[in-house]
């Protein structure tokens, strides 16, 4: 019985405490979840090899290392955030008398062996705790505190990716306790880019800012950041400062108020920003504003005419001077008005595959007739409805679609949160989700990373230097 309290009372401690950002209590059995977001040194670099970056995010190339020496093939990326380290735990009927927590320590960025010493001094603070306090807590501050000192984390970070499931030396230093859950190092560069650009965001809207306009306080939920100069006003002011521009025709002086900034609102944040019916406005003059740029000379499009004939300004209408043809100078049909060029929802796929294997010439041709903007999103269409089909599976749940982009088969669904297997579409323990890969009795024993293509990582020689951070 005194089992049971002191376990009631320490998980009711951490729901206290915590939100479900950092504690998730589990439904089915007395443990949960806890996910460490770590405080980083500003500015956190990255250290990483070129043919795993982006190209788009590559900031430096041809760095030196410590000794002088040429390094072509390192890059750096600058990151505020990163995935947070994920404790899964679950009392055992003993705990805290006699037992202490069973648990399993994974993150993307760090590797086993990395997280088989922090697994290894959780055990030793069990240990120095004595038999019978409650553990969780002290868990949790260790590992919020201590983990950039403990594993010598410092700024620029190799970033590397090491799987311990292998044979040998290097299958017997990592902790079994211990998963590195991602499938390679070109997705573990992914996934942090993309975890660092929605952290960033969330820390944004829930942070407040003086708008250098009205000179008002508000949270970043009701501000405007402009990305080229960071400099953030609130959207009542830009929504005002937008109508006024817009209204006068000038997209393309959406500029930030600071003085002398010459950076520019995205269409994007204008689309958030103001209106549907003054978006409109403001596409069309963005639209006209690129015609503008294009030839007001096109060809009739009769075969037996092909004269030569010039638009009128402001105007998509041509028509023929030798045979009086009214045609759409975009789409080479009779002329439609104000409605868009059409595109048949039958004609949809052969167009497709016209227009993704034509060439440059016939390209430029089907955009000149519907539009390259339009064309695009059509192949977007496509290609996103294909993926889906092949891909997408229902999470058992909640039946929501989720698509496996990375990461190992341990799946977490992005609406309920619960933990699913993709091979058998199983629904996992909150408190130990790879239990189910690690059971001799599952279908899934040893198939945590099944499917997925294998990254050499780096050479086995240097795996000490990695234990021994």
């Amino acid at each position: 019985m005194a089992d049971d309290e002191g376990q009631e009372d320490e998980l009711l401690a951490l729901a206290s405490i915590y939100d479900e950002r950092i504690f998730i209590q589990s439904s089915e059995e007395k443990g949960g979840q806890l996910n460490i977001f770590l405080d980083l040194p500003k500015p956190f670099q990255l250290k990483i090899q070129s043919r795993y970056l982006p190209k788009e995010l590559k900031k430096r190339k041809n760095r030196t290392n410590d000794q002088g020496a040429s390094n072509d093939d390192q890059d750096v990326l600058e990151v505020q955030y990163l995935p947070p380290i994920v404790l899964n735990f679950r009392f055992p009927k003993d705990y805290p008398s006699r037992s202490p927590p069973l648990f399993t320590l994974s993150c993307k960025w760090l590797t086993v062996f990395q997280l088989s010493k922090l697994c290894k001094y959780l055990d030793e603070i069990w240990s120095e705790n004595g038999i019978g306090e409650v553990v969780m807590f002290r868990w949790l501050q260790f590992l919020l505190d201590e983990t950039l000192t403990t594993l010598n984390l410092k700024s620029p970070f190799p970033l590397r990716f090491r799987r311990a499931h292998g044979k040998g030396n290097a299958r017997r230093k990592a902790d079994q306790r211990a998963f590195q859950d991602v499938a390679s190092c070109y997705n573990l560069v992914n996934v942090i880019v993309e975890y660092d650009k929605e952290e960033s965001k969330r820390v944004f809207s829930s942070s407040y800012f003086t708008c250098n306009v009205c000179f008002g306080e508000k949270p970043g939920s009701l501000c405007m950041e402009f990305h080229d100069c960071s400099h953030v006003f609130c959207v009542d002011c830009m929504a005002d400062y937008f109508k006024v521009q817009i209204e006068d025709g000038a997209v393309q002086a959406l500029n930030c108020p600071w003085e002398k900034c010459e950076s520019q609102a995205l269409p994007s944040q204008v689309k958030e920003i103001v209106s549907p019916e003054l978006f409109a406005k403001y596409d069309r003059f963005l639209l006209q504003h690129s015609l503008d740029g294009m030839s007001d000379i096109v060809y009739c499009p009769r075969p037996s005419c092909q004269t030569a004939v010039m638009l009128e300004s402001e105007s998509s209408m041509g028509i023929c001077t030798s045979c009086s043809f009214a045609f759409c100078a975009f789409c080479k049909h009779a002329y439609h008005g104000v409605s868009p060029c059409r595109i048949k929802s039958d004609d949809i796929k052969k167009l497709h595959d016209e227009y993704t294997t034509a060439s440059s010439e016939e390209r430029e041709f089907l955009e000149k007739r519907f539009g390259k903007r339009r064309l695009q999103q059509m192949v977007d269409e496509v290609v996103s409805e294909k993926w889906i089909f092949s891909n997408a599976k229902q999470c058992p749940s909640c039946s929501a679609s989720i698509q496996k982009i990375d990461g190992c088969n341990k799946m977490t669904c992005i609406k309920c949160r619960s933990y699913f297997c993709w091979l058998c579409m199983s629904t996992l323990s909150r408190s130990n989700p790879y239990q189910h890969f690690n059971s001799l009795n599952s279908s899934c024993f040893n198939k945590l990373f099944e499917g997925i293509d294998e990254d050499d990582g780096d050479d086995d020689d240097d795996d000490d230097e990695w234990w021994n951070v």
